[in-house]
């Protein structure tokens, strides 16, 4: 890290760079020979660009149909909005919580009451028969009676099991809400692999378990939305309805699932916690796999922790001298990058422990004193529960490290060099300074872990007198079972009756991001823990819920009230397809940037996190729309009932009444819309139902122009986003295509009363969402504006489209899109609201509709204006001053006057009609067209020609300062974020590459260009964020191609899930903690006449760069003059890769990020007087006093004897 900040100050301090200069008209200096060829070249790309959009598009035509389309106003109501969704999440999270109750009565139920009538039998049995003559096998230490030897022996109906293919149900049947093939009718179970599956216990699970089949059908069928349900055993298997085969791994293998290590199981059967293990990591602890036993110990206990928990690691050794006086260096250390504290037991600080744990390597002394103070010093400082805290110790017990470790420095005698003493460790010592800090301080229990019988006296003292309990462990195998009074303790000191909702982690079992709500089962014969019912819901189902109540600006979210993490919010990744657990992000880091709003943290959470229902109104608030900006807003919140949970809603100023359009009444001028489904209109359903439309629509196949895609240029077609359906899910997974087609079909196109048939989800068996076909309808005559446009217009433009706020994107021509694309949330639809005002141009791309490397340009369609009288307008804005922006339908004269920040001529109703009026700030929609990126490449670089006919972009020449080399001109388009656009070089890269062209910086190229931008111009704003939902690459992201070696079509990429086949591919993936830098642009440093000139000579190149905005659009335009690559003299030019990474933008991977992840709470459960009351176990805790050297001794002793005896006897 230091060589790197040195190299940048190098870089900047000597690189002989010329300070860059604002230029106006032909002010600039003799040198800049393109000042009047760069300023007219800007002026000519954005006239193409505009006139591009224009003809292609139509906005303003799209913009009438909006503008004269009928609108509905509604004063909508924060306080209304909230009644509603609270409704709506009590129940449904009522609704799974009785679920689970229901399992968890029957599965006591059924374990006592089998058991019972078996003990009976058994008793019976044992009065007549002799124990050899028994056909009982009894479990030892736990409930649990069988007649079988076998698990095998048990019947089909018993005994489905998800890992054998011949026990699995027979009758199992896609289906779209567990996303795989399913028996409604039957459950399996899955055992884990480190458990005998002939023990009494698993047979007995076995069978007593199948009983629970009939409630988890009932639950079912009182709540068909319900997903997994289950009860996961203490003995380690798990029966799971609605049944399935298990997920296998890349050798064909079935993965391994113990519920005893999952969250939703150990969150229910342990409390929140406080734990410190100290691992011995000395010289004695590297023979006979002890040390890897000991690792294996502690990564199980970090595994069995949940997000409620606390925890740390040190791992204790001393530096020592060794048997030839050379001294070797070791230090007790904790392992955490907390050096101070104990971490929060998320996943991000568990992974990073586990994985310090593997590179341990033992070596040192036997010494604890450090590595036992600092236990407790670690137990008294914030963060922590303190509800409980337990001190783990593993060792391998022996008082030596053996002829190498020698606590003393030898000396020379004249007999030779004498070592100094072996070293002999003090138990009495440890012992007196534990009982001492337990004194002063809440007690931790402790667990002593002897690794091999080496020694018992030390670490079985420690555990017995400080309410633990000792136990030698010989080898890592089926360590739960081994570890069973540890995990007993944890389940009897806080286990509860009452269930409880887990923090979210991603499902095993393929349906994203869960909630569990879990349930401790206990017999009622002897107290003992059974196992836990569960029931789970998607974070995407609760996600939905939100959505299906917001307008306009509104956005949802929902957060733990114990830690105020956000579960769901828009600025998290998708819920749906994670890569792995996701990290929590605190709400603040999202609701609130640079400290600001205060009232968030100080007004609004505190209320949240005590569940109480509030609402506040912000002027300052920083609101998660896509523009990201601040403003007025007010914020709504309610804890759901018996949960840990909160859901709140951010309303603008602006969604305070909320306009929607209607569907037309004249419904004469508009033609039939097609589904994207083309080719299921050739469906035999669809013929039957839609006879002739399929010949009606012309569809074309393996046209030039869109090679495997099928397109029909008669019509647009018509894509609906999974979020307009009432269920989502039930749409993305069903392959009825035929039928969802004419379902579709007939909806769009249904002509009747406009004010009464399209109510909605409200209405029994509807799919779609309320006005869904206003805006198929409104949309629709632009589709014979589009399809009239010439040839030579259309020939380099792959699609047309406009894509609507509900969800409704129509493109032409027709073709299909894949089943999950939703408009909304594409870069190019983002970036277009985020510059509503201007005309935007996206970064080159893959296109996801097979057409290849495309730019899309876009512009912004705006609600209809409400009509407005002037007085209104003056009334409204209450204007003192100039500097006052108007609401939409107020006249104007420029896009500066209005708060759209756009004035234009509208056909909506108004006083004046022929007057300029302010568009309204809220966004309907954004139309956009896909050009070829050759073809926009091309036309842009044809407009570049120097007026000496020299110096025109991609031309070269002798360099003025060394005519015996040649220099070039280089002409870049860049947008606002510093992203290159348009780059020489792109041309020659294939579209299959698309990391080659796309989010590429203008850094990334031209480092020195970039460096001057930022630091000498401030023309670009370095901003930089930790994400912790990260995603990393195994290796660099390769071409995404079909066997034939061309792109996937939308069919392909549908059918998928579908083929996969039951063996994983290779996951390049994976989650990880990044760096984000992001540029943007500070748009005053850079008006409509300015051109910034600046000269640069560094590592990579040297040259004089012109830098100028195209105003109308999101892009600037950077040329490079007298462009010279500098030759390294080395094979590889690292000071030109230093220079580059500076100032390039993009997401780095923070090595050790867990460090980064701040935990927001520091006070304690127990301060807060949220810790269960825990219960006075009593642990069976004992171990032999005698070591081994003293056994020896006796040993020896009694041979001794003996054989002086035998010989006495023999005399």
């Amino acid at each position: 890290m230091f060589m790197l900040v040195y190299h940048f100050f190098f870089l900047i301090v000597f690189s002989k760079v010329t300070n860059g200069q604002y230029c106006y008209a032909n002010e600039c200096s003799a040198r800049s020979t393109l000042t009047g060829d760069v300023q007219n070249w800007a002026l000519l790309i954005q006239n193409y660009i505009l006139k591009l959009a224009s003809d292609s598009m139509h906005r303003e035509k799209t913009q009438e149909f909006f503008d004269l389309a009928e609108y509905k106003e509604e004063k909508k109501y924060g306080e209304q909005l909230l009644d509603e969704m609270k409704t709506i999440l009590d129940l449904y999270f009522e609704k799974k919580q009785r679920a689970a109750l229901r399992i968890a009565e029957c599965a006591r139920d059924l374990h006592d009451r089998l058991y019972r009538t078996r003990e009976h039998a058994y008793l019976t049995q044992l009065k007549t028969n002799s124990s050899s003559q028994l056909s009982w096998r009894k479990s030892e230490g736990s409930l649990g009676l069988t007649q079988h030897k076998q698990l095998l022996h048990l019947d089909n109906e018993t005994y489905k099991d998800a890992d054998i293919p011949l026990r699995l149900p027979t009758n199992m049947t896609f289906h779209p809400h567990f996303k795989r093939n399913v028996s409604l009718q039957h459950s399996v179970v899955k055992i884990s692999d480190e458990i005998p599956r002939n023990n009494v216990e698993s047979i007995w699970t076995v069978e007593w378990t199948h009983k629970l089949e009939p409630v988890f059908v009932r639950n079912r069928e009182l709540d068909p939305d319900i997903r997994w349900q289950y009860f996961g055993s203490h003995v380690g298997l798990i029966r799971l309805y609605p049944g399935r085969e298990w997920d296998q791994n890349f050798a064909g293998f079935y993965n391994d699932y113990d519920p005893r290590v999952r969250p939703w199981y150990i969150g229910t059967t342990s409390g929140p916690k406080d734990i410190i293990i100290i691992l011995d990591c000395s010289e004695s602890m590297k023979s006979n796999g002890k040390f890897a036993i000991g690792t294996s110990i502690a990564t199980v206990i970090i595994n069995t922790l949940t997000r409620q928990d606390y925890v740390n690691i040190i791992c204790a050794h001393e530096s020592h001298w060794d048997d030839i006086g050379k001294w070797h260096v070791y230090k007790t250390e904790v392992l955490s990058c907390q050096q101070d504290t104990m971490v929060k037991a998320t996943l991000a600080f568990k992974r990073d422990l586990k994985e310090k744990l593997a590179t341990l390597k033992p070596g040192g002394t036997s010494e604890f004193e450090t590595a036992f103070d600092t236990a407790f010093d670690l137990f008294q400082q914030k963060p922590k529960t303190g509800c409980q805290s337990i001190l783990i110790f593993i060792t391998d017990g022996q008082d030596t490290d053996g002829e190498t470790v020698r606590c003393g420095a030898g000396q020379y005698t004249r007999s030779g060099y004498v070592p100094g003493p072996i070293c002999k460790y003090n138990w009495t010592r440890y012992w007196s300074m534990v009982k001492q800090r337990q004194q002063f301080h809440a007690r931790a229990r402790i667990f002593s872990y002897l690794v091999k019988d080496n020694g018992q006296i030390f670490p079985g003292k420690l555990a017995c007198e400080n309410d633990g309990h000792f136990a030698i462990l010989n080898d890592g195998e089926n360590l739960i079972n081994k570890m069973f009074n540890y995990f007993d303790y944890l389940s009897k000191s806080s286990l509860s009756v009452n269930g409880s909702w887990t923090s979210q982690y991603i499902d095993q079992w393929g349906l994203g991001v869960m909630l569990t709500y879990a349930i401790p089962v206990t017999s009622s014969i002897d107290g003992r823990l059974l196992g836990v019912s569960g029931v789970d819901v998607t974070l995407d189902d609760i996600e939905h819920a939100l959505s299906s109540k917001t307008w306009g600006g509104v956005y949802g979210f929902l957060i733990n009230r114990h830690d105020g993490d956000a579960i769901i919010h828009p600025g998290l990744k998708s819920t749906t397809i994670p890569i792995e657990d996701p990290i929590s992000t605190h709400i603040t880091q999202l609701e609130m940037t640079n400290n600001q709003p205060e009232e968030f943290q100080t007004i609004i959470l505190p209320t949240m996190l005590r569940g109480q229902r509030g609402s506040k109104r912000l002027l300052n608030a920083y609101r998660a729309t896509i523009r990201r900006e601040f403003g007025i807003g007010t914020y709504y919140w309610s804890p759901i009932e018996n949960t840990d949970y909160v859901f709140a809603f951010s309303l603008g100023e602006s969604d305070e009444k909320f306009r929607e359009v209607r569907q037309p009444k004249n419904l004469s001028m508009y033609d039939e819309s097609f589904f994207n489904l083309l080719i299921e209109y050739n469906s035999t359903k669809a013929r039957h139902v839609l006879p002739g439309k399929f010949e009606h629509i012309q569809v074309k196949i393996n046209d030039p122009k869109y090679n495997d895609v099928r397109v029909s240029y008669l019509y647009s077609s018509i894509m609906l986003a999974p979020r307009v359906y009432c269920d989502p899910s039930e749409y993305f997974y069903n392959d009825d295509l035929a039928q969802k087609t004419i379902n579709a079909h007939i909806y769009i196109n249904q002509r009747g009363n406009h004010s009464d048939d399209d109510k909605g989800c409200s209405q029994k068996n509807a799919i779609f969402h309320e006005n869904t076909r206003a805006y198929v309808l409104i949309s629709q005559p632009i589709e014979r504006i589009w399809r009239r446009r010439p040839a030579e217009l259309t020939k380099d433009i792959i699609w047309t489209y406009v894509g609507m706020r509900t969800g409704v994107f129509r493109t032409y021509p027709a073709h299909r899109s894949v089943r999950d694309y939703d408009h909304t949330s594409r870069a190019w639809y983002k970036r277009a609201v985020a510059f509503q005002n201007r005309t935007t141009a996206s970064m080159p791309y893959l296109d996801l509709s097979g057409g290849g490397k495309v730019i899309t340009i876009a512009q912004a369609l705006f609600e209809g204006m409400p009509a407005i009288s002037n007085e209104t307008c003056q009334q409204k804005t209450q204007q003192t001053s100039s500097k006052t922006k108007f609401p939409g339908g107020c006249p104007c004269s420029r896009g500066s006057d209005c708060l759209s920040g756009y004035c234009y001529q509208s056909v909506a109703p108004g006083p004046d009609p022929k007057q300029l009026r302010c568009a309204t700030e809220r966004i309907i929609g954004v139309t956009g067209t896909d050009i070829s990126y050759n073809s926009f490449h091309s036309e842009i670089m044809k407009r570049m020609v120097a007026s000496d006919g020299h110096r025109s972009c991609d031309s070269t020449y002798p360099c003025p300062s060394n005519p015996s080399k040649l220099c070039s001109t280089r002409c870049y388009l860049v947008d606002h974020s510093g992203y290159l656009i348009v780059d020489p070089d792109f041309v020659n890269v294939s579209s299959f590459h698309e990391n080659r062209y796309n989010q590429l910086t203008l850094g990334h190229k031209e480092g020195e260009v970039m460096t001057d931008l930022i630091y000498k111009h401030g023309l670009f704003d370095r901003a930089e964020t930790i994400t912790f939902q990260g995603t990393c690459h195994v290796s660099k992201p390769s071409a995404k191609v079909t066997l034939k070696g061309i792109p996937a079509n939308p069919e392909e990429l549908d059918n998928k899930y579908k083929n996969k086949g039951p063996i994983p591919q290779f996951m390049n993936e994976y989650g990880c903690i990044q760096d984000q830098v992001r540029y943007k642009i500070q748009s005053s440093k850079l008006k409509w006449s300015e051109l910034i000139i600046g000269e640069v000579n560094g590592p990579c190149m040297s040259g004089q760069y012109y830098v100028t905005p195209l105003v109308k659009t999101n892009l600037i335009l950077v040329v490079i003059e007298n462009y010279y690559a500098e030759q390294s003299k080395l094979f590889y030019n690292f000071n030109c890769k230093i220079q580059r990474s500076i100032v390039d933008a993009g997401a780095f991977r923070i090595i050790n990020g867990t460090c980064a992840h701040k935990i927001e709470k520091m006070s304690s459960l127990y301060e807060e007087n949220k810790c269960p009351a825990l219960r006075d176990i009593q642990i069976e805790c004992k171990y032999n006093g005698t070591n081994i050297q003293q056994l020896s001794l006796v040993l020896g002793f009694y041979v001794i004897v003996f054989y002086r005896l035998s010989v006495w006897l023999n005399k």
